[in-house]
């Protein structure tokens, strides 16, 4: 008999597209919403010499302790209402993991895998749209969760690709009043400076996430983690790979923590040139930026906008185009880099628009 790997693979998931990060060439990068700042060099040394001395053939701490007691310091709460994950995204799965099998809402356009996730494991999707100017509907989103069975509200705060917060009442009213796991990602909270980290005691269906990988620059090594209440924990433990955190991954996000004080100027210098970036698009014919609390900017064109990103692409600078029908129609997001790759990024939009 001969196999046929397509009559032993899931059929649901035959549509279902990999998540497949194309390798573009480049030379400024703008497209993924990095930090731009590599780690101070004094940082840099802190982590050469914890590898020159770190035990490679060891098991990691599969409850990274000792990293859940610095952010529990950090945070003030338990370190049993933290999780760690391999990135935010490990931890998203998690909670689709233990508590979908039901519907996973969200609000598109928002982060593409909390839909990818759902899929993955069997649970319906609904995608409540987004306002013409970018806001949720909580109304709808409440009626969908308490429709019937389980449900996940997924609620990026600030939102990616649109960079807006939405109105916390809004989203109070979605904790409160839906009978779901209401997770609310703020990955990019050091830059919106803003979180629901105070209601968190108040409200036992309240998951907050967050990651290294923005604001701490530690995209490469993919360390997240979630903050919830004890009973939510205790759930994802029991799905949660057994180490599923490197040992180094962990160590070197504990000397980040440590050491915040010098990263968190980074911070402000990306702030500052969001600013700058902003101004400067809003100044440009034929563009329109949207206000954002994040480390990228969402602008739509008045047209063209696959020539736009064409014309920046030929001159080796990488934006994210999401040029589509719908709510991002014409529109391309761009993330905030050094102020040279951000003057290079605004030359090429005013030379393009002076050629044609």
């Amino acid at each position: 008999m001969k196999t046929r790997i397509a009559d032993l693979a899931r059929p649901d998931l035959t549509d279902l597209e990999p998540y497949v990060v194309k390798d573009v060439p480049h030379k400024i990068k703008l497209d993924a919403n990095e930090n731009p700042f590599d780690m101070p060099e004094q940082i840099r040394k802190l982590i050469a010499e914890e590898v020159g001395k770190h035990s490679f053939n060891r098991y990691p701490d599969p409850a990274a302790m000792a990293l859940r007691e610095l952010l529990a310091a950090e945070l003030d709460v338990s370190a049993d209402q933290l999780a760690i994950g391999n990135g935010s995204d490990e931890l998203i799965n998690y909670i689709i993991a233990a508590f979908g099998g039901g519907k996973v809402i969200f609000s598109s356009p928002t982060f593409s895998i909390y839909g990818i996730f759902a899929k993955v494991w069997g649970t319906e999707v609904v995608d409540v749209p987004l306002s013409a100017d970018f806001h949720i509907k909580p109304d709808d989103i409440i009626s969908a969760a308490n429709a019937g069975g389980r449900s996940v509200v997924f609620i990026c705060y600030p939102n990616n690709p649109t960079g807006n917060c939405f109105s916390q009442q809004a989203i109070l009213d979605i904790i409160e009043r839906s009978n779901a796991i209401v997770v609310v990602d703020e990955a990019y909270h050091e830059f919106a400076g803003e979180t629901f980290l105070p209601q968190l005691e108040q409200y036992e269906n309240l998951v907050i996430l967050r990651t290294f990988s923005k604001a701490f620059g530690l995209a490469g090594l993919r360390t997240g983690y979630m903050i919830a209440g004890r009973r939510i924990i205790r759930e994802i433990m029991k799905v949660k790979m057994v180490y599923n955190i490197n040992s180094l991954s962990q160590k070197i996000a504990l000397i980040l923590l440590e050491h915040k004080d010098e990263v968190f100027p980074y911070v402000e210098k990306i702030l500052r040139e969001r600013d700058r970036l902003t101004q400067r698009l809003d100044g440009l014919n034929k563009i329109t930026p949207f206000p954002t609390d994040a480390n990228f900017i969402l602008f739509r064109m008045e047209s063209d906008a696959e020539a736009v990103f064409s014309a920046l692409l030929e001159n080796g600078i990488l934006i994210r185009d999401l040029n589509k029908p719908g709510l991002l129609e014409n529109c391309l997001r761009v993330t905030v880099g050094k102020p040279e790759e951000n003057d290079a990024f605004l030359d090429t939009l005013r030379d393009f628009y002076e050629q044609r």
